[in-house]
């Protein structure tokens, strides 16, 4: 199990190949002499039925013109990035007008082995919708970079958010191939979150780790009186951690998809870059 194709969405209002998420896809991709597949989608300009007087193209906002103008510089700022670091890349800009941008960026992702977004919550399209839709609909692994990251990609110590959950455990098989190459890994559990309904232990967990060459520790922590996303947080924080791994929790009600809140939190304001498996 290795990384072969990283997918990248970005949008073209944010999109800086000096930080964020597009710095980290970069890293990432160079790091395993992947191939980087960017979308810098272009916004759709048919618009609704257009009032009286009103002419097509013409009459959609010049915010969106401007925007899609400034599609081709970010996706050549990209190229440029991805040229100079020695990274093989494909940037994506033209879009088919009767699918959404999180659709297109989900279809995508499904053939990729990972998947890098932002979560800014500006622009005409918030990228924290699209990172959600790749996380619970790609059946990827989604890696969310917080808007003011500059540090590039890491991963040399990571930390496991571990409940012995489905969830979780795919999250840990999805992150073996960064697993492998830290230099310090530690699942991290909180006993007073929840009750773990399991037959095995922490000493079955990192022995099955070992057999697949990583080896980890095991931390139990107490989530006391702060929200489950921010002691997740505070965890990876006392473990000096660069990469969180997590499992995300969601499900369908109604016409509503409701996240869990410990993936509602780390997804609305991530703290450092996190890779979330559904």
């Amino acid at each position: 199990m290795t990384i072969r194709t990283v997918l990248l969405h970005a949008a073209a209002e944010t999109l800086d190949p000096g930080r964020s998420a597009a710095l980290y896809a970069l890293g990432l991709a160079r790091a395993f002499e992947a191939h980087l597949e960017a979308l810098v989608l272009e916004l759709d300009v048919v618009t609704p039925k257009s009032p009286p007087g009103a002419q097509g193209v013409a009459a959609v906002s010049p915010q969106v013109r401007q925007r899609n103008a400034d599609v081709a510089a970010a996706a050549q700022a990209l190229r440029v990035a991805a040229h100079e670091r020695g990274v093989e890349a494909s940037v994506i800009t033209e879009r088919s007008h009767i699918h959404s941008t999180p659709e297109i960026a989900t279809d995508h992702a499904r053939l990729a082995d990972i998947a890098v977004a932002g979560t800014c919550n500006e622009g005409l399209l918030s990228e924290r919708i699209v990172a959600e839709a790749l996380v619970f609909q790609s059946g990827r692994p989604v890696i969310v970079v917080p808007d003011d990251h500059e540090a590039g990609f890491s991963a040399g110590r990571i930390v496991v958010a571990w409940d012995y959950s489905r969830v979780a455990a795919r999250a840990l098989s999805d992150a073996l191939p960064l697993l492998r190459r830290a230099s310090a890994v530690t699942l991290v559990s909180f006993g007073d979150d929840k009750k773990f309904n399991a037959s095995l232990g922490p000493d079955d967990v990192l022995a099955a780790l070992r057999r697949r060459g990583v080896d980890a520790g095991f931390h139990q922590a107490e989530r006391g009186n702060q929200d489950i996303g921010e002691a997740i947080n505070a965890a990876a924080a006392d473990c000096r951690a660069d990469l969180l791994v997590m499992g995300g929790f969601g499900h369908s009600r109604l016409r509503d998809f409701v996240l869990g809140g410990a993936t509602r939190g780390i997804l609305a304001a991530p703290r450092l870059p996190t890779l979330i498996s559904h």
